[in-house]
């Protein structure tokens, strides 16, 4: 009975030896970055954009070996503009995928759901193109890449006064995007003293806008501010021309995308678009060049370098001396609180958004783009097929 008890006594001590040597050499997480963005639904723009850029940056690090001998694997989800699909594929990025990061989240309405989504299971998220304002209010695991729109409101206002206008109309469609838009508008231009003559609000699946507008002609406007998707959008510019109107008309980020200009064409040119994208800047045209050698010819859009900015702070933060730490450690949700203190630590810098004069200030907000010296102004051009640099002062008079 002895000679048993001393056995099992010894096994106990095998056993529990062999635990903490397993404990100590546990194996290193895996380097997984889930991209999870609309590529296929009213947005996808945004999505396909954003993770061309994002590759940009990571397939050049992956072929030099990664970081610390380890390559990064990105992890792609298609959301098709659907919330509830959004929330599926982030709860499997970070219990099945073990993700590390979740990067896209640009239409609003699925950045609310990963947002969610991310702060239940303790994962950082690096939130691109959404607009709402709220997105990054009282912000633990989430940050923001692009800017607000109550960021774009700022610019516009900040041009049409610069431009001498009085009096403006909005027409806004009826989903939160548009609504949130014309609201932050109104506030941004009553700073400023411009009048808003009408607001006209439209069902975002209306075939036939011409109310709204009959409205907007009869106050006669100096200029017309428009909050669309990309096919009301182009609904709302056709008939404001069938209809004669001739007034500059400003379509904050909308006005951008490839959906919206193919879809306006000739009507289309002209439109003036607040960019974060100062295509001015050499290493901002240098980028763009090598996008299109590599993906097709693309229009100035933000979309690309935001996944490249964010693609650009990811790969600091991974390389940050806490954050390999418990990389090494195999600790996830270590390596995930990392994760989300590095980005505060490394984000201010300047990126290939923006202008020289304004970046990334994430020390200060987990909202990143600065209020100042964000934004220039773009104009539709050669029926879409262009988007052209246009001196802000001027942008706005006929």
């Amino acid at each position: 009975m002895k000679r048993t008890k001393e056995f099992l006594f010894g096994s106990a001590l095998v056993a529990a030896a062999a635990l903490a040597t397993g404990a100590a050499t546990a194996a290193p997480l895996d380097l997984v970055i889930c991209h999870i963005d609309d590529r296929s639904g009213s947005a996808a723009d945004t999505g396909i954009e954003s993770l061309n850029g994002l590759n940009m940056v990571l397939e050049p690090l992956n072929e030099a070996g990664g970081i610390n001998g380890q390559k990064i694997k990105l992890v792609t989800y298609d959301t098709k503009t659907d919330p509830q699909l959004a929330a599926n594929f982030g709860t499997r990025c970070a219990e099945d995928d073990k993700g590390l990061l979740v990067i896209g989240a640009s239409p609003s309405a699925v950045a609310n759901s990963l947002v969610t989504v991310a702060n239940q299971n303790k994962i950082p998220l690096y939130v691109l193109a959404a607009a709402s304002p709220e997105l990054t209010d009282n912000a633990v695991y989430q940050f923001r890449f692009g800017p607000k729109v109550t960021q774009d409101s700022i610019a516009v206002a900040n041009a049409l006064e610069q431009s001498g206008v009085k009096g403006v109309a909005i027409i806004n469609n009826s989903v939160p995007f548009g609504i949130t838009g014309a609201a932050s508008a109104a506030e941004a231009l009553a700073k400023k003293n411009i009048a808003i003559v009408t607001q006209q609000t439209y069902d975002v699946a209306a075939t036939d806008v011409s109310p709204q507008v009959i409205n907007v002609m009869q106050t006669s406007p100096e200029a017309i501010l428009v909050y669309p998707y990309p096919a009301d959008g182009a609904r709302v510019v056709r008939t404001l021309r069938q209809m004669g109107l001739e007034q500059p008309v400003i379509m904050p980020r909308v006005g951008m995308m490839k959906a919206f200009r193919e879809l306006a064409a000739e009507v289309g040119n002209g439109v003036l678009v607040p960019s974060s994208v100062d295509i001015t800047r050499p290493e901002v045209a240098d980028f763009f060049k090598k996008y299109t050698e590599k993906y097709g010819p693309l229009a100035i859009s933000a979309s690309p370098v935001q996944g490249f900015d964010a693609g650009t702070l990811a790969i600091a933060v991974l390389k940050d001396e806490t954050v390999q730490q418990a990389i090494q450690a195999g600790d996830l949700q270590a390596a995930r609180d990392a994760i989300r203190d590095a980005t505060q630590k490394h984000g201010d810098f300047t990126g290939l958004q923006g202008t020289a004069k304004g970046g990334y200030r994430f020390s200060q907000s987990h909202h990143g783009p600065t209020d100042d010296g964000f934004f220039v102004f773009v104009k539709v051009g050669e029926n879409g097929a262009a988007l052209e640099s246009v001196d802000t002062a001027t942008a706005l008079k006929n």
